[in-house]
């Protein structure tokens, strides 16, 4: 029978929750084709996760080598690809993360075959059997639907594109994958690690514009980060463009076409005017909420809810109300 692979992601020693949403994207097409889905898990010491995914895949790979302790993309790239010509997968699905950005390219090259990253939606074309890759274009302007017919078809998937995948009843079977791997493709070595920020992971935004312009507005907006982590698990602290190339935040927290795309619960935009570059970034957000003196900003036409007046009188009156809240 066909195959459907999941990449694994994880973080901090533990599932990452972008994984159960691929499996559920997996899943579904699994149940649109037929495919037996299954699920690859990375890592040195890889294999003490195994047991927890394999209630939520038929088939559970898993690649144990010291050379996968850190990620390296060209490794990487080379173990999945060891796996995906030992095993014929038909479609091959990993999340559209910093790390994957390098993986999944580097392995469609190495496979002779096409990547469509940044995927919203996925879906199979039960005639001709293809991938079908919804994904926006321009800016978040447009979408386009991309069908991928050469096997195998390989996407990444935004986070929080689907929901999370629901544990099983039965536990899939779990298939160690010893492959031989080498250190010459690693080219880089990080010898300095800088702030960890995942904002594709956050529950919850804050999002700094043009119009919080000191280090001190920066603070206001903190003390609405440490009010919201009341009632979400995981609140970021992000900005505009200007703000970073202003030196006020680093790059890692830029949203924006060339910054990260994100998808929270609840995205509140303070003094960002809705320029089209950074919604491309923020649009796929469940609720939007803008905060701004301009009444005629763009980020209006944008939002879910909306804020005229200037934010050092309002994002008081937003915390406050979050403490009180149960």
């Amino acid at each position: 029978m066909d195959r459907i692979l999941v990449i694994i992601e994880r973080e901090e020693g533990r599932i990452a929750p972008l994984s159960y949403e691929l499996l559920n994207a997996g899943a579904e097409l699994s149940r649109q084709g037929g495919e037996v889905l299954c699920a690859c898990l990375l890592g040195d010491g890889a294999g003490e996760l195994a047991d927890e995914i394999a209630w939520y895949a038929s088939e559970v790979y898993v690649i144990d080598n010291p050379l996968l302790s850190h990620v390296q993309p060209d490794v990487y790239a080379s173990a999945v690809e060891a796996l995906c010509r030992a095993v014929n997968f038909r479609t091959v699905l990993m999340g559209h993360t910093h790390d994957n950005l390098d993986i999944a390219p580097k392995l469609a090259c190495r496979m002779g075959k096409d990547a469509i990253t940044d995927c919203v939606k996925i879906e199979r074309d039960m005639d001709s059997g293809a991938l079908l890759c919804t994904k926006p274009i321009y800016g978040g302007n447009a979408v386009v639907v991309l069908e991928v017919e050469q096997l195998p078809q390989i996407a990444t998937l935004r986070p929080k594109a689907m929901g999370a995948l629901e544990r099983g009843n039965v536990r899939g079977e779990i298939i160690p994958f010893p492959c031989e791997l080498h250190p010459s493709p690693i080219l880089t070595i990080s010898l300095v690690h800088g702030e960890s920020v995942s904002l594709d992971k956050a529950d919850a935004i804050v999002a700094a514009g043009r119009g919080v312009k000191t280090a001190q507005g920066i603070m206001e907006l903190e003390a609405l980060v440490e009010a919201l982590s009341r009632h979400f698990d995981r609140v970021e602290l992000a900005a505009s463009r200007p703000l970073v190339e202003d030196g006020l935040l680093p790059r890692s927290r830029q949203v924006g076409q060339t910054g990260e795309k994100v998808n929270p619960e609840v995205y509140i935009a303070v003094g960002i005017s809705g320029a089209a570059q950074h919604m491309a970034g923020a649009g796929g957000s469940k609720k939007i909420i803008a905060i701004n003196k301009d009444s005629g900003a763009p980020i209006f036409e944008a939002s879910d809810y909306g804020v005229v007046g200037p934010y050092e009188e309002i994002i008081p009156a937003f915390i406050n109300k979050l403490v009180v809240l149960p």
